[in-house]
């Protein structure tokens, strides 16, 4: 218990300090779980429920490996067969993938469809509405892919995306109001997407459709914070550092005083915000390490950096003159 090393350490430690029996006998006993739980996530998202003027991007919340998006090209082969005010169609050609879920759009028609069923291989698809447009048993059309899923264990993005073609550059992210009104999908077009928006926890909507050949495939690298599985009553351990886990004890064990009308719950909250500060401060300071000592700084000037001072060079070597 005094090892703050497993949940099950967590748990005792809380049963006891509260005064209840640590044997599955205490009417707290689901209780403290769901409280640890609760605290858990409170400082993986920063520890500003605990304390306003904390809100950190833990170092050792961070994923071992990038996550990785490749973006699907777009769908124009052949011709699609639309009905009028009907939610079925077919294409000529029928699609290798299934294409369920991503956007289409009729050349001549402004709207643009989500395609909410299909199975890869076959010709005939629902659309998530009906067809507003005229009927064409021929219709020119793009099937697109916007939104994407990322990695399952994804609490958030740490930094803007990355793309490597057309050259490396920063995909930034956008309000998704603020992406709608910037490029609409009805006149969504090919290439490396320019800005991305998030649509849910783990999913994402770009600005561009990426490639435009069934060979045109586009990588999307990009940096989060990983979210770790609940804790339970068992020898799992804490992603937390286990110098700093407890303060998961002490914050979880201020909800179970609170639950019996303890006096105790306000100390005990106290104690574990001043833990949450201490820990705030030492991932500042590693941050600042590890960022060669720039880490919440501010330069006024860039020619008060000494790397924005050295000459631009081609890949080669040669000096690139003004």
């Amino acid at each position: 218990m005094a090892n703050y090393t497993t949940s099950q350490d967590l748990v005792n430690d809380i049963l006891k300090r509260a005064h209840e029996p640590s044997d599955g006998t205490s009417d707290f006993d689901s209780d403290v779980v769901e409280y640890l739980n609760r605290a858990y996530l409170g400082m993986l998202r920063g520890g500003a429920e605990l304390d306003p003027e904390i809100d950190e991007d833990w170092w050792w919340l961070r994923a071992d490996d990038q996550g990785v998006l490749t973006l699907n090209p777009v769908i124009d082969t052949g011709t699609i067969a639309v009905t009028n005010n009907s939610t079925s169609i077919t294409f000529s050609s029928a699609p290798t993938p299934s294409v369920a879920g991503r956007h289409l759009k009729v050349n001549d028609h402004a709207d643009v469809f989500i395609v909410s069923s299909h199975s890869a291989g076959v010709t005939s698809a629902t659309l998530e509405s009906v067809y507003t447009g005229s009927t064409d048993s021929a219709a020119s059309y793009r099937v697109f892919q916007l939104d994407y899923t990322l990695a399952s264990d994804v609490l958030y993005l740490s930094q803007t995306m990355t793309a490597f073609q057309d050259g490396q550059h920063g995909i930034i992210g956008l309000e998704l109001d603020r992406l709608t009104d910037k490029w609409p999908r009805n006149q969504a077009g090919p290439g490396v997407p320019k800005n991305f928006s998030m649509i849910t926890d783990q999913a994402v909507r770009f600005s561009h459709y990426g490639g435009t050949s069934s060979t045109d495939l586009i990588k999307i690298d990009y940096e989060y914070m990983k979210l770790p599985s609940d804790l339970a009553d068992n020898s799992s351990t804490p992603i937390v550092p286990r110098e700093y886990r407890y303060i998961l004890a002490d914050w979880a064990l201020s909800f179970l005083f609170a639950a019996k009308d303890d006096a105790q719950a306000g100390d005990v909250a106290a104690l574990a915000q001043r833990g949450l500060r201490s820990m705030a401060k030492d991932n500042r300071r590693r941050m600042l390490k590890q960022g060669g000592g720039t880490f919440g700084k501010i330069t006024p000037r860039l020619n008060q950096v000494q790397r924005n001072m050295r000459p631009l060079r081609t890949e080669s070597g040669l000096i690139i003159s003004g």
